[in-house]
């Protein structure tokens, strides 16, 4: 399993003029975050626009950054969601690409308790993939440090 450690940066999705993903400019910007001596990258957090992109426009993202990646530098690929469902979709996308791991915030649009929502994780296809989480400020329940 990856060590995690250092500075991972949340990435940002640049846009072109007209609104469009500008896959060129993903490309420089994970280019210079390792050449810079980042130790890890994070695409489609919630500072990635995540929200507003397509799942087309998601699945090339996450193809580049594990490309550029190469192994190189650990990848933890954004998958929340308002949608516990669609959480646990996402994070199967995550491990499916070769994601070391998926990184998870809590439903900030439901009252779902912590309890409620780790049972959303228990099918075995979610445990047998490192998932890191955070709590949305917005959310009713903090995640328990003993999770």
């Amino acid at each position: 399993m990856t060590q995690f450690r250092g500075a991972f940066t949340a990435l940002v999705t640049p846009m072109t003029e007209s609104g469009e993903v500008d896959y060129d400019g993903f490309r420089r910007l994970i280019e210079f975050q390792m050449a810079e001596g980042i130790d890890g990258i994070v695409p489609l957090g919630t500072t990635g626009e995540s929200p507003t992109l397509d799942e087309d426009e998601e699945e090339k993202l996450i193809e580049i950054a594990m490309k550029m990646a190469g192994g190189k530098i650990p990848v933890i690929v954004g998958s929340g969601s308002n949608d516990t469902k669609h959480m646990v979709t996402y994070v199967q996308r995550a491990k499916r690409h070769g994601a070391d791991a998926a990184l998870v915030v809590t439903p900030t649009t439901t009252d779902q308790t912590t309890t409620a929502f780790c049972a959303t994780l228990k099918p075995p296809q979610s445990r047998v993939f490192p998932s890191s989480f955070t709590t949305s400020p917005r959310a009713p329940e903090e995640i328990s440090p003993r999770l």
